[in-house]
């Protein structure tokens, strides 16, 4: 498989996302612990709201953020990235939603990724559609967690979408309905990403208060995977608008 991304891509917005997942599950994959809720937190809010049941898999740790600190070594760190996602998951109302860790190394998805460990874990979790990073961001393991998605969803029946995470900060999306304030708070729950909170690491990891602002306004943009890559059938016909979606009152 190559990593080109095809010229022609069909925007969606998380309504007709939703639909797609029947009564099966929706399971978003995340490269890192802070992706899904960047990319997705409007849409795993939405999902919630509609009684989908969501899962998300972490494919790393994403224990390579902060490298040199000597507070946060890289086992550490992992298991304070993998403690953020859940409680990022709780915040946007998905408290329950099912958790899996592939425990692959950060930055090596390339290299560690197993296609059939993927495959293994979405078929346990009953997966209808699968939201999965777009090979559009810069990250390489954005990219290669792509492939690995496109290989194994291939002949299953499952939908795949991808979701913007650094590719967004530049591109225009449909808009999107939800708890804004909720997914605001949830990415705050992944303090090691955020602020001065791991501070021995001078070359370490930080989302600025400007990507905070554009991750975490009224847009998510994701895209279906043209046939032929992947399961994802043709792109259904725009949705009416999406009904909003009350934050919670913990949230304002």
């Amino acid at each position: 498989m190559t990593n080109r991304w095809p010229p022609r891509v069909f925007p969606l917005d998380a309504a007709a996302i939703i639909r797609a997942t029947g009564r099966r599950r929706l399971v978003v994959v995340a490269p890192h612990p802070d992706d899904e809720t960047l990319g997705c937190g409007l849409l795993i809010a939405a999902a919630v709201r509609a009684r989908v049941r969501v899962a998300v898999i972490a494919l790393t740790d994403g224990q390579a953020s902060h490298p040199g600190s000597r507070r946060w070594p890289p086992a550490v760190l992992g298991r304070l990235r993998r403690a953020e996602l859940r409680r990022a998951m709780a915040r946007v109302g998905a408290g329950s939603a099912a958790v899996r860790f592939m425990g692959w190394h950060d930055g090596n998805v390339a290299t560690e990724g197993h296609v059939l460990a993927l495959r293994r874990v979405l078929t346990a979790l009953g997966a209808g559609v699968v939201v999965a990073a777009s090979p559009r961001d810069h990250h390489p393991d954005h990219q290669a967690g792509w492939r690995l998605n496109v290989a194994a969803t291939r002949g299953s029946g499952v939908a795949l979408f991808s979701y913007a995470v650094w590719s967004r900060v530049d591109a225009r999306g449909q808009r999107a309905y939800g708890p804004i304030a909720a997914k605001r708070w949830a990415a705050r729950a992944h303090r090691s990403q955020v602020g001065g909170y791991i501070a021995d690491a001078a070359d370490g990891f930080r989302l600025t208060a400007g990507h905070l602002e554009r991750f975490t306004g009224e847009v998510e943009v994701f895209t279906a995977a043209p046939r032929g890559r992947g399961a994802t059938r043709s792109p259904p016909s725009p949705p009416p608008r999406p009904r909003p979606i009350r934050t919670p009152a913990r949230a304002r």
